[in-house]
């Protein structure tokens, strides 16, 4: 056998997870009907055929004839380049040994870079066990005469999978799964075991799970965020934008802190992200708006009316928007379109508004802490500057209803309002703020047609 290379996995995101795979080997993708192996697969082999390699899918099927304008029509990324080779599925059953031979024969033929035979569990599905471990020792044995990477699926439950014999004989198994989280189905990828993974890569790669996307675009994989460690955080000063806040922290925001802006409806939680993010932008710091509820255009008019000129910043490629549906999004393909545009911007203020509609897409509260250290953390090592926005509840005093993001933001300031007659008063405080002394008292505001502004001349 040749010795082991290293190739890309030719699926996006599949590379930061694993690091590659290795040529070559054998790679069982399993898991249940409708998870997305065959169009994990078909993706892989598309990607490398664009990159001149040369593939091979044999799939096992009841209709032989037509199957590759078929696999065109169902899959419309499929490279023309992928060699189709469908085999009989009821022979493959009942005449395992005849399938192998040609399927043999056609390996030899083609001599692929890639291949993969998609699912290998009917084949000998009629053998008692003795003979089909025989078989599959034998076929695993042509495979890897073949020296190519070779992909295996199989319609197999995570229970069942090491009970099966071809399980035993794989370099590697990926588990794909879906079940239901919050308002969306939501798709794991497991790594149970992997060939030729870097030591140091190995047990964050197989023991945490990792979303991915499967659609008629695709596959998908989707890394979480790696925090880098960093030797050293400068403590540089920034100004808020918002007229004394700067004050209440004794100099201004920490370069790479992160705000948590928490108040009822009305209360200007939005107009705070606002002036934060437009006092980076006029001093020539990029800028990035994450939002849920209210669509770009929207946030841009609105502010506007303040005097605030967003287009200009959008259209000059400064300000750029992340806007999501909480009931569709993926936490880790979000975060990984956070990270993308803050490294291509090398933007260093960013504002989420609205982060309790994270509640829809992570019910599990200990999820929801681990995306928002990951985020936070990330954020901290890359020097930009956050402000987040939540809700407060209106009938407890300061209780913020964002499920443990208080223990996570490096300061947390609410915003209140107070009716007094047919008066409205609006108060501000600063209930924490690490690494900086900080104003204890609330202090009065209000939002004028430029914005926020805060009096520290009144003080509760």
């Amino acid at each position: 056998m040749s010795e082991l290379q290293n190739m890309s996995c030719c699926i996006d995101g599949l590379d930061e997870i694993l690091g590659g795979f290795g040529k070559p080997s054998t790679i069982l993708v399993a898991g249940t009907a409708g998870v997305g192996k065959t169009t994990m697969i078909l993706q892989m082999l598309s990607n490398a055929a664009k990159k001149g390699e040369k593939t091979l899918y044999i799939p096992l099927t009841t209709e032989t004839a037509g199957k590759t304008e078929r696999l065109h029509s169902i899959y419309p990324f499929l490279n023309e380049n992928v060699k189709v080779y469908p085999v009989s599925r009821p022979a493959a059953e009942k005449d395992p040994l005849s399938t192998l031979i040609d399927v043999g024969n056609v390996i030899a033929s083609e001599n692929p870079d890639r291949l993969a035979i998609d699912p290998i569990t009917p084949i000998g599905f009629g053998f008692v066990e003795q003979e089909r471990r025989r078989f599959f020792y034998t076929l695993d044995s042509m495979l890897k005469e073949s020296e190519a990477l070779v992909m295996l699926t199989g319609e197999l439950l995570e229970d069942q999978i090491h009970e099966y014999v071809a399980s035993h004989l794989t370099d590697g198994i990926i588990y794909l799964s879906k079940e239901n989280s919050g308002y969306h189905t939501a798709h794991k990828l497991k790594v149970l075991k992997m060939l030729a993974i870097e030591p140091n890569n190995k047990a964050r790669c197989t023991a945490r799970e990792y979303s991915y996307d499967v659609s008629s675009e695709g596959f998908t994989a989707y890394p979480r965020l790696i925090v880098e460690d960093v030797d050293e955080l400068a403590e540089t000063r920034i100004k808020s934008g918002v007229e004394n806040f700067d004050l209440m922290l004794h100099g201004g925001i920490i370069a790479g802190n992160s705000t948590l802006i928490a108040g009822e409806p009305g209360t200007g939680k939005s107009i705070f992200g606002w002036q934060f993010l437009m006092e980076g932008l006029k001093n020539g710091e990029k800028g990035i708006i994450v939002t849920y509820n209210d669509l770009p255009q929207q946030i841009i008019q609105g502010a506007a009316k303040l005097g605030y000129d967003m287009q200009q910043y959008v259209d000059s490629g400064m300000l750029k928007f992340i806007h999501s549906n909480p009931e569709e999004i993926h936490p880790d393909e979000h975060a990984t379109r956070i990270k993308e545009l803050v490294e291509s911007m090398e933007a260093t203020r960013l504002v989420v508004d609205g982060l309790i509609n994270l509640e829809i897409t992570f019910p599990d509260i200990i999820k929801l802490r681990g995306y928002l250290q990951r985020l936070t953390a990330y954020l901290k090592t890359r020097g930009v500057s956050s402000v987040i926005t939540t809700e407060l509840s209106a009938q407890e005093n300061d209780r913020i209803m964002s499920k443990d993001a208080s223990f996570i933001v490096d300061t947390v300031v609410t915003v209140r309002q107070v009716v007094f007659s047919n008066d409205v008063k609006r108060y501000i405080r600063i209930l924490k703020s690490k690494g900086t002394k900080h104003a204890l008292n609330m202090r009065e505001y209000v939002i004028s047609e430029t914005g926020i502004k805060i009096n520290c001349d009144v003080i509760l």
